[in-house]
């Protein structure tokens, strides 16, 4: 199915079942693709980082079990003095972007889309398809994202202070600028 999909667009996809492991959630929803695209370097990490969104206030703003990324409980170490989001920064640039993820365990099920996450595919291809692009990337997953109705993703968007408007106009304009 992601055959079309650029390898940033793949890399977003991959992401976001990530973020939905680590935040205890059986499926991959809206919420989780946008934490992707802000992960993954392309058009839409860079309409998102210009819209004045970063990585850390956006998960924030995103349901979650128990733990964070990676399994380790940010409160708990709070309580140590340990301030996890700085221990991750120093790994992240010392050993590379996720070094302290979770190692995927052998044999365990993918993680499936929910419906939301699933609209957000469909408009992407149609986005494409309509600009008559050959293949999806990133903006054009952020474009489904911000399309795809009432979501968790635009609720985050929305709670973040985002123009939604003038979000999806960047991100169309940048898409042209590529074509």
């Amino acid at each position: 199915m992601f055959e079309r999909f650029t390898p940033a667009a793949r890399q977003a996809v991959i992401d976001a079942r990530q973020e939905a492991e680590w935040a205890g959630q059986d499926a991959i929803h809206s919420e989780h693709l946008l934490v992707g695209l802000l992960r993954a370097p392309g058009a839409a990490a860079d309409t998102l980082t210009e819209a004045g969104l970063d990585l850390m206030s956006l998960r924030a703003r995103l349901p979650h079990g128990d733990c964070g990324p990676g399994g380790l409980d940010a409160d708990a170490l709070a309580t140590l003095g340990i301030d996890l989001d700085a221990v991750r920064r120093a790994a992240d640039a010392a050993l590379g972007p996720g070094a302290l993820d979770r190692a995927r365990v052998p044999g365990r099920q993918r993680i499936p889309f929910a419906q939301d996450a699933k609209q957000v595919l469909v408009g992407a291809v149609r986005e494409a398809q309509q600009h008559g692009h050959r293949e999806i990337s990133s903006g054009h997953l952020l474009i489904g994202v911000l399309d795809a109705g009432a979501s968790g993703a635009l609720t985050a968007l929305r709670e973040a202070g985002t123009d939604v408007p003038a979000l999806r106009s960047d991100v169309l304009r940048r898409l042209r600028a590529a074509a």
